[in-house]
């Protein structure tokens, strides 16, 4: 789930809360700060979601990103599709 108002990403498993958390870069642009999964629902695959869900918006935003988080470059290394939204 996304939650504009307070710049996160949020997924609900197992009774836990995840998120991913960013801010306004500046102009076109979009930090993704930080990545945390709950210990509970760690290798569930569920972080890798959120990040993807938020690479998903980002693009339909017309946005690049700043990958800030560790967690984040990760899945773009997996997902060489979201490359070309990484601000170089």
């Amino acid at each position: 789930m996304h939650e504009p108002d307070r710049g996160r990403f949020v997924a609900q498993w197992g009774g836990s809360e995840s998120q991913l958390i960013y801010v306004a870069g500046g102009e076109g642009l979009v930090e993704f700060l930080s990545t945390w999964v709950n210990s509970a629902t760690r290798g569930s695959g569920v972080g890798e979601r959120l990040v993807i869900a938020a690479l998903e918006w980002a693009a339909g935003e017309g946005l690049k990103v700043i990958p800030t988080c560790w967690f984040v470059r990760t899945v773009v290394g997996r997902h060489p599709e979201y490359r070309p939204l990484l601000k170089q």
